[in-house]
């Protein structure tokens, strides 16, 4: 059991030189020392230890892959790569923290980090990271996501559904969360309980595809009484048909029309209210399971956004 720093990867991808100057794709903007970044947690411990279907170690090298050759937007930025952060066995807290550490040095340098996940263990270590960097902060965490993710950490320590509990474990006075998407038949009464007994904020799958609007005021507030959003997204909150590829399909899902819609609307509001989008993070992508890539190419799209917006 070992966790181990990795190098960025060479992107390459599709060039069109013959469009001229503005033919250019994502793959074209990495380079060192940009506002934006990207990081990766290779991981499958959360997931194996919630008795997921294990894969999300490879979601950081399928999600890289996917962006490579996505168009870069109209004054896109650039963004740097920093590497990944590798975990191997079931060294999972040794991993959270050395991930939590290379974010708190990361947010020193750029404006706005995307992580890789992973399973959702590793929204344990983003919020400890950004922590780290904003000790006195307010920060308000929107997780979009089928799960609550509040179970206890039992015998064997934290895993892909505990990390919510362990943030509120870790900063119990400042805890505000709001989960978007969840699905009843996904939580059990204790958490849901739990939720309740905790003030987390939620807005149900049901709620979202009967008005694609109906979590935007619960996240306008939000951001409005924080200091920084921590946006983390979970890709099975996504409809199995979209996001086959996660460690738990969801058999109704929210459409990813909609969960798109909710990211621009929560960059947009971050953007009016000056409640920095510092950190951000897409989770469970499990390529092994993908068919066509298909979770890589969902979960890519809303990287671009984030990154680009």
């Amino acid at each position: 059991m070992s966790v181990t720093l990795t190098p960025a990867p060479d992107w390459t991808g599709r060039m069109d030189p013959e469009d001229g100057p503005d033919a250019i794709r994502l793959h074209q903007l990495v380079k060192p020392g940009a506002r934006r970044a990207v990081l990766g947690f290779a991981c499958d411990a959360g997931v194996k230890r919630n008795k997921g279907r294990v894969g999300a170690k490879e979601g950081p090298a399928a999600l890289r892959q996917a962006l490579a050759n996505l168009s870069a937007p109209a004054n896109a930025l650039a963004f740097s790569d920093l590497g990944d952060v590798a975990v191997d066995g079931d060294a999972l807290e040794a991993g959270q923290e050395t991930l939590a550490n290379a974010i708190r040095d990361a947010l020193s340098e750029h404006e706005r980090l995307v992580v890789l996940g992973g399973g959702h263990e590793t929204a344990f270590a983003s919020f400890k990271g950004l922590r780290k960097a904003h000790p006195k902060a307010r920060i308000g965490i929107l997780n979009l996501d089928a799960h609550l993710d509040l179970r206890l950490p039992g015998e064997a320590g934290g895993s892909s559904g505990t990390p919510f509990a362990q943030i509120r474990a870790l900063d119990p006075d400042r805890f505000d969360y709001l989960c978007v998407g969840y699905a009843e038949e996904a939580n059990t009464q204790a958490l849901m309980k739990r939720a309740q007994d905790w003030g987390v904020g939620l807005v149900r799958d049901h709620e979202l595809i009967a008005d694609p609007l109906a979590a935007y005021p619960a996240i306008t507030d939000l951001i409005a009484r924080n200091d920084f959003l921590y946006l983390t997204i979970d890709i099975d909150v996504m409809s199995h048909f979209q996001a086959p590829g996660v460690s738990a399909p969801a058999a109704r899902g929210v459409p990813f029309s909609t969960i798109e819609q909710i990211v621009s609307f929560a960059l947009k509001t971050s953007a009016s209210l000056k409640t920095p989008l510092a950190l951000a993070d897409l989770v469970e992508l499990s390529p092994v399971h993908d068919r066509d890539g298909v979770t890589a190419k969902t979960a890519a799209v809303l990287a671009r956004r984030i990154l680009m917006s």
